[in-house]
């Protein structure tokens, strides 16, 4: 097994059928909610008929009504306004639905990308320098901001003013900005603290549509571009989230923009319904790409053109673009590998810090999550160029590593992110001792064992369970994510039936049979385990989600394999 299976518990079958009978569920669909706790009529209720009017008042954002009023002033004045954004699609979503939704309004609004090499992360003197050039007054940051203190008051002395909508953790001191927008500060109001930063760019949308007096489907029609960001981001799609993403889908599946459309016919989608995991696994790394490899404003443009032949020209080179960081994860995924073969302890080390110099600073972040996939344990990438190291930090659901990067402050330059994800700049002579505090500050928090990621199995089931009912009430449980994840089963007694090929980049294709009934199956990234399925006469535990396969047109039901078992 590569994970911890974890079965649920007992349920109450009084209930599930309940359940069953006053929704009319399938059993199946009954018992996944009665798993998640979802068991209350009035919380069924409204899991299944979410509506937009149920997204919260953006005025309960503190500094919401300071912040809509600055910026109604400046449209009113005719300042020039900034929408200062990140360079992953989070920010560029953001950006994108500040600057086009401004410019509709009639406002003197333009936008800065940092470079990922020359800026860094977030607000930056140099951007802010490039404002007052052009003659700005107003900077709005999105997606980044909440620890800028510095760099808000270097704004000030020069006469501009900031607004900050942010969702990152705040430092212990917060910037002195005319509004700081941030469901996650201490003391928010605001109901629900996982929004994306296109969410909180997105509440500050609503605000403003609000007090000028426009119709609210001014700001839904935003809600393609708020989706695409917070799946992307990987936050939470509960509450407010499962409602933004739920009909940003609908948007792009019933009248994708032009950007969106483009970027859909790059990557064979058209024709399909687009779901997270399509925004996860194809649009988004496409997006991210130009922010690895060159600069996000592309991305920006490609997000609000109304030229279908521009947004096709532009989606070409972020394909071009993504394909060259694709040959760069390759090598840069080999080299730490063998990093990994000659210098690191797999048997006792809870955690991996790689170094070498010149690796491609925009692609850490990627091949570390690979790495943290492979070997089920946090992993720091760092690229050495000039004596100093910017480094990548991914981790594992059970370990915040923020908080031991933040153990070993006293040893970096720069360092922020959140528990899942972090950035930090060193210098080369502290790295190895860097590495050493790490090793044993989680070596003594979580053994290697408990480390390995647990996987929550929703249901044992048999093969003939899955049925036109089933499949019409799993429809209705997405959009599926974090916090409402698709539903995972296990099958015992499965056995594989035909061939068993490893296709694509590593990945495992069989089919399996049970009772009659056979299903095909996809293993990504498991074709190493390839030679454990090459017994036919085996009999297999399997766990794995199931969902349908569009492959030119044909939709077929297909098993995605999460882990499997031989069984005795």
């Amino acid at each position: 097994m590569l994970y911890q299976w974890k079965l649920p518990d007992k349920v109450d079958p009084d209930i599930i059928s309940h359940i069953s009978q006053k929704f009319q569920l399938n059993p199946l669909i009954a018992n996944i909610l009665y798993n998640r706790n979802i068991i209350e009529d009035q919380e069924i209720y409204h899991f299944f008929n979410d509506k937009l009017d149920k997204l919260f008042d953006p005025f309960l954002l503190n500094g919401m009504d300071i912040a809509v009023m600055r910026i109604i002033s400046a449209l009113q004045k005719g300042e020039k306004i900034m929408i200062y954004g990140d360079y992953d699609v989070d920010g560029v979503t953001s950006v994108s639905i500040l600057y086009d939704s401004l410019f509709q309004i009639g406002g003197k609004v333009l936008f800065y990308i940092p470079d990922r090499f020359d800026d860094g992360y977030g607000l930056s003197e140099t951007g802010i320098i490039k404002a007052n050039e052009r003659g700005v007054s107003l900077i709005v940051t999105v997606d980044c901001g909440t620890t800028a203190v510095e760099e808000v008051e270097f704004a000030k002395s020069l006469g501009i003013e900031t607004i900050i909508c942010d969702h990152h953790e705040q430092s212990d001191k917060i910037p002195d900005a005319v509004a700081l927008l941030n469901p996650k500060l201490i003391g928010s109001n605001y109901p629900f603290r996982e929004l994306a930063g296109c969410g909180v760019a997105f509440k500050l949308l609503q605000g403003l549509v609000d007090r000028l007096g426009h119709k609210k489907d001014f700001a839904y029609k935003y809600l393609d571009l708020v989706a695409i960001g917070t799946a992307a981001d990987i936050v939470d799609l509960t509450s407010e989230n499962r409602i933004i993403v739920k009909y940003g889908l609908k948007l792009i599946n019933e009248s994708p923009r032009d950007g969106v459309y483009a970027l859909m016919e790059q990557c064979g989608l058209i024709n399909q319904e687009l779901t997270v995991n399509s925004i996860v696994f194809n649009i988004a790394p496409r997006i991210n790409a130009v922010g690895r490899i060159s600069n996000a404003k592309k991305a920006v443009h490609l997000l609000t053109t109304t030229s279908l032949q521009q947004s096709r020209n532009i989606a070409q080179i972020l394909e071009k673009e993504n394909n060259t960081r694709r040959s760069i994860d390759e090598v840069t995924f080999k080299e730490a590998e063998e990093i990994i073969e000659q210098t690191v302890d797999l048997e006792n080390d809870n955690i991996l810090v790689l170094a070498k110099t010149d690796w491609h600073v925009g692609v850490l972040g990627v091949v570390a999550s690979r790495l943290v996939e492979k070997h089920k344990r946090p992993v720091i990438l760092i690229s050495i160029i000039d004596g100093i190291g910017k480094g990548s930090a991914r981790t594992v659901r059970n370990v915040n590593i923020l908080s031991h990067i933040k153990l070993s402050e006293s040893l970096l330059i720069t360092y922020g992110g959140h528990q899942y994800a972090a950035g930090l700049t060193i210098a080369e002579t502290n790295i190895e001792d860097f590495k050493n505090r790490l090793i044993d500050s989680t070596g003594s928090e979580i053994s290697l064992e408990e480390m390995k990621p647990k996987l929550n199995i929703d249901f044992e089931v048999m093969l003939e369970q899955f049925n036109s009912d089933f499949f019409k009430g799993l429809k209705l449980m997405g959009p599926f994510g974090p916090g409402n994840m698709r539903p995972i089963f296990t099958t015992h007694g499965l056995q594989v039936f035909g061939r068993v090929d490893i296709v694509g980049n590593n990945h495992l294709k069989t089919k399996f049979k049970q009772n009659g009934v056979v299903l095909d199956a996809i293993g990504f990234n498991l074709g190493d385990y390839a030679h454990e399925f090459y017994n036919t006469k085996d009999k297999l535990s399997i766990s794995y989600v199931i969902e349908e396969n569009n492959w030119n047109g044909r939709i077929t039901i297909q098993m995605r394999i999460k882990d499997f078992e031989v069984e005795e």
